[in-house]
């Protein structure tokens, strides 16, 4: 089985390690051999932790897009929690001693469990980029999903 090391630069004050801990294992990805929790307060006095995490990945599709996805774009977001929509930049994490600068994505893939399955090549995501609607949060005006095609997962 293969390992894949991450780095999740924000996870909610309010996340313990064993939610994190049962969070791979339960998307088909992996289980977690090593984790290392830091906690920080920010600017405004809010709480969060960072982590660095050692997986070792199942072999199914999820697990391998899980990690050729971080392996290709450096950055995944992957949600945890649908109810809440909850979800962490996940990273790949490199030694500090082997890394060099690299490009900031402005597309960056999210995956929930449903979609972590499919495979992604690049024609399949400028399509999706190219269906892409903005969404205002604030605004409670839904017409932007008038017609179930208008969904993208």
């Amino acid at each position: 089985m293969a390992t894949i090391d991450i780095y999740i630069p924000r996870i909610l004050g309010s996340v313990t390690k064993t939610e994190i801990l049962s969070v791979f294992p339960r998307m088909d990805i992996g289980n977690v051999t090593n984790i290392d929790m830091k906690y920080r307060v920010n600017e405004n006095k809010n709480g969060y932790y960072y982590a660095f995490i050692t997986i070792q990945l199942y072999s199914t599709n999820r697990a391998t897009n899980f990690k050729n996805n971080i392996y290709e774009y450096g950055m995944i977001r992957l949600l945890y929690d649908e109810e809440a929509a909850q979800y962490w930049e996940i990273k790949h994490h490199i030694d500090r001693n082997k890394r060099t600068n690299l490009p900031t994505l402005t597309n960056v893939p999210f995956f929930r469990y449903s979609t972590l399955s499919n495979t992604h090549n690049k024609e399949n995501i400028s399509q999706i980029e190219n269906t892409y609607k903005p969404y205002n949060m604030w605004d409670n005006s839904f017409e932007i999903l008038k017609t179930p095609s208008d969904l993208l997962c």
